[in-house]
């Protein structure tokens, strides 16, 4: 008899480990911005329910576009992501963690915080950006974020939460939050049937055998891709404050075993290959978080502005010679684009139209960081080497705007 119990105990512990693990998968801390030194105006109120429903459709747009089905929203696991951005702005916190003694505690990591909400599983993939503005913001920051993009394209999930909190009187105090899980998982836990190892992979394989082969991304075709990648916690490139937006592929484990990469390749808008690279896969992966099927190419120059990029990728696949090629194309701004490359240069711009500056850095960590301007001209940060200014009264003289380390003038006409 004391043999049985004790089999049943560590086949217990088997499956507790093996619900660890898809639970810590892709775990990862948010990405959390370096924001420049400036006088920061108040932000307007977020919608909030109108904000988490384009934040769907735009992950949506993006998921279906990379070859996987669409997240379909559930109620407890959006209760869980609304609770916990909730504790974020109103303590003024980032990250997964809670702490018990602070108020709006609903447990301390994700898995925790879905059950308190009523959602069947434990089993949970955690997404959280704070300080942005929009849902738009918020999502390309995490796409740029390597670690966080594939938490986004996971083969696995097809049921999301998405919370979205701003603090009233603080309002540039938000939190983004997505916890993403998977029906057939909901289905199993809820069923209250024994979870055996064997219904555990079923559930877990059913969204892999609808999805594609492999995701790629940016995927083939897709536009206004952001050109630049800046921090993420952990930090893949740890040395670089700004590189260029990394590019992913991950292989299907349920229809690929093995892969050995041959080459990754970057090229311009007129062919030229990009050098300057880096590639990581799970053994040179410097935090360990990549899986065995999944390859990533950083550039280590920002990727420009406007422009068309296209990739090749060259392995064995399943002892098979495999190549891809895709191409596409960074944001355009609908705004005329001024480049800042030299000292003491005059800029045009017309009263209360936007104009973009963009700021080409000349190392791996330069940003802009001081930021000084008059009251008649309004600035926001598109990235942190880039900003939009829109000139608010007309004045005759030259305004003269030092920013950062750059030092240029603007005219305003009519």
């Amino acid at each position: 008899m004391l043999k049985v119990i004790e089999m049943k105990k560590q086949l217990h512990t088997f499956i507790m480990g093996l619900l660890t693990l898809f639970s810590i998968y892709l775990y990862y801390l948010s990405a959390e911005p370096i924001l420049p030194t400036i006088t920061i105006k108040k932000n307007t109120l977020i919608k909030v329910n109108n904000e988490e429903k384009k934040a769907l459709n735009y992950l949506n747009h993006l998921r279906k576009g990379a070859g996987l089905v669409p997240f379909i929203r559930q109620k407890q696991l959006n209760i869980a992501a609304r609770n916990h951005a909730d504790y974020l702005t109103n303590h003024s916190l980032y990250g997964h963690k809670e702490s018990e003694n602070i108020k709006g505690f609903t447990g301390e990591f994700a898995s925790s915080r879905i059950v308190h909400a009523g959602y069947a599983s434990p089993q949970v993939i955690e997404n959280v950006s704070t300080l942005n503005h929009n849902y738009k913001e918020s999502i390309d920051g995490l796409f740029a974020a390597i670690y966080h993009r594939l938490a986004f394209l996971d083969f696995r999930s097809d049921a999301i939460g998405i919370g979205i909190s701003q603090n009233k009187q603080k309002t540039n105090q938000t939190a983004f939050v997505y916890d993403m899980s998977s029906k057939a998982l909901e289905k199993l836990y809820a069923s209250k049937q024994t979870i055996t190892n064997e219904k555990l992979t079923q559930a877990l394989t059913t969204n892999k055998k609808l999805n594609s082969k492999m995701v790629i991304y940016p995927f083939n075709g897709q536009q206004g891709v952001p050109p630049a990648f800046f921090d993420e916690l952990p930090d893949p490139l740890p040395e670089h404050k700004v590189s260029g937006f990394p590019i992913s592929i991950s292989f299907n484990n349920h229809y690929h075993k093995s892969v050995k990469l041959l080459n990754f390749q970057l090229f311009n808008g007129e062919g030229k290959e990009i050098t300057n690279t880096i590639t990581f896969d799970k053994k040179s992966d410097p935090n360990k978080r990549l899986k065995k099927l999944d390859f990533v190419l950083f550039p280590l120059n920002r990727l420009n502005w406007n422009s068309q990029y296209s990739v090749k990728f060259l392995a064995i696949v399943d002892n098979e010679v495999f190549e891809k090629t895709w191409s596409f194309h960074t944001e355009k701004f609908k705004s005329p684009l001024h480049t800042v490359n030299k000292e003491g240069q005059l800029f045009k711009i017309k009263l209360s139209e936007a104009h973009i500056f963009y700021f080409p850095p000349t190392s791996k960590i330069d940003l802009l960081n001081d930021i000084s301007y008059p009251n008649n001209l309004d600035v926001e940060f598109i990235d942190k080497n880039t900003i939009k200014i829109i000139a608010l009264k007309k004045v005759d003289e030259l305004i003269s705007l030092n920013i950062g380390k750059h030092n240029f003038s603007v005219q305003i006409t009519p």
